[in-house]
Order: C-alpha cells, then structure tokens, then sequence
C-alpha cells in the first residue's frame, strides 16, 4: 500500500518532504566532513532523528562515505550498548542479508557473536555473550578496529547518547574517546535529549569528551517557514492551506515538531476541506484519544505532581512555577512543596525547559506533550 501522505511523523522520507533546518544540516555537514565530531542536543520530539537522516543523505553521496545511525536509548549497559552499535554497524556496511551473514564471523569472529534470523522478516541480527567490563571495553574497541579497516570514512550517529552516563559498569566516553582520538576514518554526531547530562559529558573539564565536539542546538522551526512549507505541500496535491489555517496548526502544538507533524498529517489524510473548524475537531478527536493515558497518568502522580502539570499546562508556558501570583490562580499548594513537584514532572520528562527568559533569564516551563495539554483545557 503506497502512502501518499507527505507529512512524515515516525520516519524520514525523502530531502524534498524535509521542512528547513537548512542552517543546522549545512553546520553539522561541514563539520563533518571536515574531520570535526558532533554533538547536537534538542528537547525529545524536535526532530533531532529526522535532521542526522537528512544530512546522512547528502553525506551518502560522497564518494568513499558510509553512513551508520545507532540508537542506544534501550541501552542500560556496556553490553547492550555494544550489541545495538554491532548490528547497527553491521547492517550499514553490510545492507542485504546475505551480505551480513556471510561476514558476521569473518569480521566478529573474535566477539563469538551469535547470529539469529527472525522467523517472519529473515532479517538477521548479532547478539554478544555477557562478560566482564573488560571484555566489554575490549568489544567496543574491535567494533572500531574494523570501522577503521573499511576502505571509506564512515559517518556514525549515536542517538540518545546521554544514556552512556548512566552504565554503572564501565566509563564508555572514555572508551570512545580513546577510540576516536586513534580513528581517522570514523566522524561521528552524538545526539540527545537531556541537556544537562550532555553538557557535563562535553563541557565539564573533568570528563574525556571535554572540547571534543562541535555543539549545535536544535530550536522550533520558525512559524512563518513551518507554515509556508505545509502549504507548499497541500498545493502539490491540489489542496489549499490558508497561511491563518497553517500558523493555527503550529500554534496549537507550539512549533513542536513532532506534533505539528502529527496534526498537519491528520490534517492532510482527512477527506475535509483544511480549514479553522477541520482543524478544531481533529484537535479534539486527538484529546479524546489521550483520555486512557491521562486516567493511569493520574494515578501514577501525586496530587501536587498533578495539579502542577495541569496548571502549566493550561497556561502553555511558565516562568515562575512556583511564584505566589501563579500558586494563586491555580490554588497551589507551598512553594517548597512545588519545587519537588516540578522536579519530578521534568523528570518524568512531562514538562521542559523550552527557553529562557530574555531580561532575567529564568527557564521557561512548557508540557512536552502539546496533546496532554489540550486535555486539560477541553475534557
């Protein structure tokens, strides 16, 4: 079944289906084909996925380049970090199944690597023995050795990279580090979601990637850009997007990414006319669907936790969460009490820092989820 839907929400499609973020793939592109590596961080759902795939298909077309994309967010360990960036390797260099199977242990015998196949896909994938830290230390420096001994350069992103902070097991930016130092074929971006970790990973002095990267930050797309490009879009299908209609649609989600890509697809696959009131149903029919979510989330919460959550939420967003004329309107309870609250829901990643303030630079507030958010203000 083809799907003609031009407005992608869990996959890259295609540069021409690729809303802006021109400035940021020509800075990361540069840097790495310049020999320079990566870090580029973004609130989680800005679209951090979609900018490496688009900038790994300009870098595919340079003569001798291969591109590699692992995402470690499930990794809990150095051995599960190790078998994702195994397959992931072994999968760009080796693209159809024969291929990977027949050099599986010609490149990784070394590792003794067990090769399975699934059952329904054929598709086959690596998984490694569990053993000591050094052993696992020892696989990830022959996962380089042979990223090394390929005859082209090859352009690695590491997704969810910060999860590395947290392997109780071993100092995997040390092992990196020291990989990429005596590595002259591998470029790397490392992507994530939690700035504060990333930051201390690549600015604290203490620590081995300290100055090691180029650092970018992703920010909203500009509404007038957003607005312009979904309309371009509907036009190429012979429907027409009012300007009002297509800033309402990036309004309503506040330029996060993911869910103006979500609403504008809705948007586009419903058989309506795009216009204000298409746009309002299909926004409400989207809150009626978190009403399961929102139900097991209020039980999950405390009801400081709660309230909190939905205070922001209405608001939109907040630079004094726990200010007295903010505590008032929404009948809050204490500041101190509120502190732990607002730790927690940034914890559960259900609220972020979405800016600063311009005169005193105090962080701003915002719900992750622009949908939980109209949950509160229309059921």
């Amino acid at each position: 079944m083809t799907n003609d839907n031009p407005f992608a929400v869990n996959a890259y499609l295609a540069p021409q289906l690729f809303c802006d973020r021109e400035e940021e793939t020509r800075t990361i592109a540069s840097a790495l084909r310049n020999g320079r590596n990566v870090m580029l961080y973004s609130p989680r759902r800005y679209g951090k996925t979609g900018l490496i795939h688009h900038v790994f298909n300009d870098l595919a077309k340079l003569r001798g380049a291969r591109t590699v994309f692992a995402d470690i967010y499930a990794a809990r360990d150095a051995h599960e970090f190790n078998t994702i960036l195994l397959n992931a390797v072994h999968e760009a260099l080796n693209p159809t199944p024969k291929q990977f199977l027949k050099n599986a242990m010609a490149w990784f015998g070394a590792l003794r690597p067990v090769v399975t196949v699934d059952e329904l896909t054929g598709k086959p994938s690596i998984g490694l023995e569990r053993s000591d830290r050094r052993q696992d230390a020892a696989t990830t420096r022959e996962i380089f050795r042979i990223l090394q001994e390929q005859d082209r350069t090859i352009f690695l992103a590491i997704d969810e990279f910060q999860q590395i902070a947290q392997f109780g097991d071993i100092r995997m930016d040390a092992v990196l580090r020291t990989e990429l130092q005596r590595n002259s074929k591998v470029r790397v971006i490392f992507s994530g979601s939690q700035h504060h970790i990333l930051l201390d990973l690549f600015n604290n002095a203490k620590n081995p990637f300290y100055g090691s990267a180029d650092q970018v930050e992703l920010k909203r797309i500009d509404r007038a850009i957003y607005a312009d490009w979904a309309r371009t879009l509907f036009k190429r299908h012979k429907r027409t997007l009012k300007e009002e209609d297509a800033l309402f649609c990036y309004d309503l989600c506040r330029g996060h990414t993911y869910y103006v890509q979500v609403l504008f697809n809705r948007l586009f696959a419903d058989g309506r006319p795009p216009v204000r009131d298409t746009i309002v149903d299909i926004l409400l029919r989207i809150v009626r669907e978190q009403d399961a979510i929102m139900a097991t989330l209020r039980y999950a919460l405390t009801r400081n936790q709660w309230d909190l959550f939905a205070a922001i939420s209405k608001e939109g967003e907040v630079d004094t969460p726990t200010g007295a004329a903010f505590m008032k309107k929404h009948d809050l309870p204490s500041s101190a009490a509120l502190v732990t609250a607002l730790q927690a829901l940034t914890d559960r990643e259900l609220v972020y820092i979405s800016e600063h303030t311009a005169e005193a630079g105090k962080p701003v507030y915002a719900p992750y989820n622009p949908f939980m958010a109209a949950w509160f203000r229309y059921r």
